[in-house]
């Protein structure tokens, strides 16, 4: 007898379904499942952001995680709260949003997160700058 029960990736790939949950597994089992986008593909941004407009990740295809490092303006005065975010597409206020500072890294999970990833900075008149690293699914395309 054969078995044929179908797999439940239509693909037999979880890179083809976004199955974020196979990232994770990746993750957990101590391989790494992102590799880097070259700046040749966008995967690589420097954003200037102050305290009067919200901005936005530029997203590259196939991006499914990215990195951050927040410089803040050399005149700031609190480098414990920088910049405000949000992951949920609503916009960020000076006083509404998750606040970061420079001596953290954080790691933005998902393509949808990425796009809906918004910041503005919290201190009136100071220039900060976001460096943005993405990163796509270390899993192989099967066709």
């Amino acid at each position: 007898m054969f078995n044929t029960k179908k797999p439940a990736y239509a693909h037999g790939n979880f890179s083809t379904t976004e199955d974020y949950l196979e990232e994770i597994a990746l993750r957990l089992s101590g391989e790494v499942g992102k590799i880097v986008i070259s700046e040749d593909d966008n995967g690589y941004e420097d954003i200037t952001v102050d305290d009067t407009e919200v901005k936005g990740l530029t997203v590259p295809t196939g991006a499914v995680a990215a990195i951050l490092s927040v410089e803040a303006d050399n005149s700031t005065i609190d480098k414990n709260k920088v910049i405000r975010f949000k992951e949920n597409g609503s916009d960020p206020t000076a006083t509404s949003g998750f606040a970061l500072p420079t001596t953290i890294f954080p790691e933005i999970i998902g393509h949808e997160n990425l796009i809906n990833f918004k910041f503005i900075g919290i201190e009136s008149g100071k220039t900060h700058t976001i460096r943005v690293q993405d990163y796509k699914t270390g899993q192989s395309i099967q066709e």
